[in-house]
Formats: structure tokens, C-alpha cells, sequence
């Protein structure tokens, strides 16, 4: 066991999440018939705290391919953008997720920068640009993604850091509110589609490694995106 890493995955969690992570992960111990919980039950165990049960249904092997493509485009953002964030990588169908790309978080925050904000909004839309980038169009899978995009962006908006400075967002009209976040929003994925280009054949080779494998670490990516020591693969 690795209580430090476990530590660090369960950040910011509540008694009554970590004591559901201790119970599942002694769950799947024993439907195993292993003697003892290992370090993987744990990992496995904050997964379902966090996002849900495992779906039954599988997508097809098409589908299948485009969430790889998809996850390994957040992943291979949030490495670009916020170095060291990345903890797993899953086409495992999770509650309404049909994969994911889970980060590890580092400290509680209150405020952000426009910086961090338009960081956050990269990662988001990435996804979306890693379809196109690899498939040549985009999907409804990225629906959930640009929902949270509007919101970093109006939040954005609403501290005064857009173009059209200190406004309220009440008194706004909201083709002129909507202009502004289409905007904030397509510079960010311009920027993103830029930075995965340069990694097309990465991307495209991670993708396949995690349709074949299921699951891939952040350090296993972080290796053949920086060259650091290699890790398990999950």
C-alpha cells in the first residue's frame, strides 16, 4: 500500500467518502479472495466514490475508440498545461461517463487566476479538438465538456477579466454575454488544437494503448510525453 498516493487521490475528501473508499476497496478484496487489500483496490475504490458503479453496457468497439481519443486528449492537456495533474485514464464506463480522464488535486483553492481559468477551459475543450484532430469531427460526448467551459467562462466575465472589463453579469445583454464566451471559449480551443497537432502521432498511439489496456496511469503518460521513468501501465 501506498497510503501517501492514496492520500493525494482522495484530496479533499470527507470522512463519509473516505470511509465508502476504505469499504469498497475491502469489498473488491474479497471478491477476489485476497487475504488483503492492495494499493489497486483503493484506486479502483475512489474511482466508483467518485464517479459511480461500472456500467454493464459496453459501446462498441468504434465508440470505444473515439472515448480513448477523447480522454487521452484531456489527459495529454492537462499535461501541457498543468504538469504532474494527470492520475488516470479510463474507457471504463463509469456512472453517465462512458470514460474519463481523472487529476489529481493538489491543494484547496478559492480564488483563480484568468490564467488558470483559461487553462482549465483548454482541458476541457480538448476532448472535442482530439476527436477532430484524430477522427475528423466531434461527438455528443463533449456536451458535458462545454457546459463546463461556459461556466469557467462566465466566471471569467464576471470578475472583470474578458474584453469588455468590470460588468455585471444581471445587466449584460445576453446576445453580447453569449458573444463574449463563444469567444473566450474558441480562443482556447484554437490554442488547444494548435499544442495536440504537435502530438498527433502520440496521441493517436496512447489512444490505442489505452483501448487495448483499459486504464493507463499519469505516470505511464507523463513518460512517453516527457521521457520521465517509466511506470506501470496501470
Amino acid at each position: 500500500m501506498d497510503l501517501v498516493s492514496v492520500a493525494k487521490e482522495t484530496f479533499g475528501f470527507s470522512g463519509a467518502q473516505l470511509e465508502s473508499v476504505a469499504n469498497e476497496a475491502a469489498i473488491l478484496a474479497m471478491r477476489e479472495q485476497m487475504q488483503k487489500i492492495q494499493h489497486r483496490h483503493f484506486i479502483e475504490a475512489i474511482d466508483k466514490v467518485i464517479l459511480g458503479e461500472k456500467l454493464e453496457c459496453r459501446p462498441d468497439k468504434d465508440e470505444l475508440w473515439r472515448v480513448a481519443v477523447h480522454e487521452i486528449g484531456h489527459a495529454l492537456a492537462s499535461e501541457l498545461w498543468r504538469p504532474g495533474s494527470v492520475s488516470i485514464i479510463t474507457t471504463t464506463p463509469r456512472g453517465k461517463a462512458l470514460g474519463y480522464m481523472r487529476q489529481s488535486p493538489e491543494r484547496d483553492s478559492y480564488l483563480y487566476t484568468q490564467e488558470y481559468l483559461e487553462g482549465q477551459i483548454a482541458i476541457m475543450v480538448a476532448g472535442a479538438a482530439a476527436e477532430e484532430i484524430v477522427l475528423g469531427n466531434r461527438s455528443t460526448g463533449s456536451a458535458n465538456d462545454f457546459q463546463q467551459a461556459i461556466e469557467a467562462s462566465k466566471r471569467i466575465v464576471a470578475a472583470g477579466m474578458s474584453s469588455l472589463g468590470v460588468v455585471s453579469l444581471d445587466d449584460l445583454p445576453a446576445g453580447l454575454l453569449h458573444k463574449v464566451i463563444q469567444q473566450i471559449i474558441a480562443d482556447q480551443q484554437e490554442h488547444v488544437k494548435q499544442q495536440l497537432s504537435l502530438q498527433r502521432e502520440l496521441l493517436t498511439a496512447l489512444a490505442e494503448i489505452l483501448l487495448l489496456e483499459e486504464k493507463l496511469t499519469g505516470d505511464f503518460l507523463r513518460c512517453q510525453l516527457f521521457g520521465e521513468a517509466k511506470e506501470n501501465i496501470a
